[in-house]
């Protein structure tokens, strides 16, 4: 992360005038959502109860070691009356990540970078905002906070580990199908193949945001 970065603006994060190209911002603090199409998972064979929770128990520790990873989409949702979409580049290597948005022709909007104790958004206009987690970040731009580490986990298609699990539905193969974690309601409508599997298209929703995500590759 560039030094000469840390010094843009630290105390004009609170005092946003206008829409300050809100949408690109939430983007990028959301980190990955997705987009608008309707994807349909062919039928699989059912494993059997039994056989199902086991290779959900193998999945989960399986996707609990992945690390390092990055992803490729797009993202695409409504908060109130304002929506947003962007393609979407994010890697992640431990504690440390990045993440390029996009807009429609390709040109990067916004990027979003941090590790522990330190997040920081950078605008395609030059704005730097910075915050100790994404939480604080979203609190101070929008004046409410939501549970964005989180999606670090559910993203994978895992339950985030410090969250209480309200509830949780497998598939037929044992991976994620629904999830009710920290107020939100994360649905897995498609995986991609290969071991370990990973989402494909995600819906994610509360009481004040609904949006999608499509993850076109892992890498």
């Amino acid at each position: 992360m560039r030094n000469t970065c840390w010094n843009c603006k630290e105390n004009s994060s609170s005092k946003v005038h206008g829409p300050m190209h809100r949408s690109g911002i939430f983007c990028a603090v959301l980190l990955v959502l997705a987009a608008c199409a309707t994807v349909r998972e062919p039928p699989v064979p059912s494993l059997p109860d039994s056989a199902r929770q086991q290779a959900w128990e193998n999945h989960h520790a399986h996707l609990g070691k992945l690390q390092t990873w990055g992803l490729k989409g797009r993202v695409a949702g409504k908060s109130d009356d304002e929506g947003f979409q962007a393609g979407v580049r994010w890697e992640q290597r431990l504690q440390t990540f990045s993440i390029d948005l996009h807009g429609p022709l390709g040109g990067k909007t916004a990027a979003i970078s941090g590790m522990a104790g330190k997040v920081e958004i950078q605008t395609s206009r030059g704005e730097h905002y910075l915050a100790k987690d994404p939480e604080t970040l979203m609190r101070e731009l929008f004046g409410y906070a939501l549970p964005v580490t989180g999606l670090r986990y559910w993203v994978r298609g895992v339950p985030d580990p410090d969250q209480k699990v309200l509830s949780l539905e497998l598939d037929a193969q044992g991976r994620l199908r629904h999830l009710s974690q920290a107020g939100w309601s994360i649905d897995y409508n498609r995986y991609h193949e290969g071991s370990p599997a990973l989402p494909a298209l995600i819906v994610i929703s509360s009481t004040s945001l609904d949006a999608k995500i499509i993850v076109d590759r892992w890498f």
